[in-house]
């Protein structure tokens, strides 16, 4: 597991948390969803060796 995918998976998890189970009402947390899914897409695309 590399950190692409580990930060990914970590940031969508706090976005999830943040949105469902703690519902802040900003629209900040959403920075989560997009920094967990341009990692993921990002470990995807790149494969196992990028970081």
């Amino acid at each position: 597991m590399n950190l692409s995918l580990a930060a990914g998976i970590v940031s969508v998890l706090i976005w999830i948390f943040l949105v469902f189970v703690h519902p802040v009402g900003a629209g900040w947390p959403h920075l989560f969803l997009a920094l967990g899914v341009v990692l993921l897409i990002r470990r995807l695309v790149t494969g196992r060796h990028a970081w």
